[in-house]
C-alpha cells in the first residue's frame, strides 16, 4: 500500500503541492520518501523564501521541516537513512557541516552534496531530499 501525505509542519500550503503535482511524504511499507525540502513557506500565491542570503538559516529551516515530516509519520532522525543535498554554492554549504552534525549526531545518513545552477526560487541556496526506513 502507498500512502501520500502533505503534513502540516509549518512549510508549504496544500495548493503548492497541487499546483506542482507532488507530495511531500510518500510511504510504502517501511520506506518513507520525502520530496525536496526547500527553505520556503506559504501558499502558491505567496511563496516566501526563508533566510534569504543566509545558507545557515536555510539549512536549519530545511532540517527542521525534515524532523517534523518524520515525526508526522511516527519517525525521527534515527530513521533517516539517506539524503541528497542540492546547493547553488558548495563552498557555502561546506560551512554548514556543523548544523548537520548537530541534527544527525550519532545517526548520520548516507549523504551526497551536489552543486547545481539554480533552485525553485531566486535566492534559494539549498534543498534536501531523501529516505527514511521506519520500524
Amino acid at each position: 500500500m502507498i500512502k501520500r501525505t502533505n503534513p502540516d509542519v509549518g512549510y508549504m500550503a496544500d495548493d503548492v503541492f497541487e499546483a506542482f503535482a507532488f507530495t511531500q511524504n510518500v510511504r510504502t511499507g517501511n520506506n518513507l520518501y520525502l520530496s525536496g525540502i526547500a527553505p520556503l513557506k506559504g501558499s502558491n500565491d505567496n511563496i516566501e523564501l526563508v533566510g534569504a542570503g543566509d545558507i545557515n538559516a536555510q539549512v536549519s529551516f530545511c532540517l527542521g521541516v525534515l524532523e517534523r515530516c518524520l515525526a508526522a509519520e511516527g519517525a525521527s532522525i534515527e530513521n533517516w537513512v539517506t539524503h541528497t543535498v542540492y546547493t547553488t554554492d558548495i563552498s557555502e554549504l561546506y560551512k554548514t557541516a556543523d548544523i548537520f552534525v548537530d541534527v544527525f549526531g550519532q545517526h548520520p545518513p548516507a549523504s551526497t552534496w551536489v552543486e547545481i545552477k539554480g533552485l525553485f526560487v531566486p535566492g534559494q541556496m539549498v534543498e534536501i531530499t531523501g529516505m527514511a526506513v521506519l520500524d
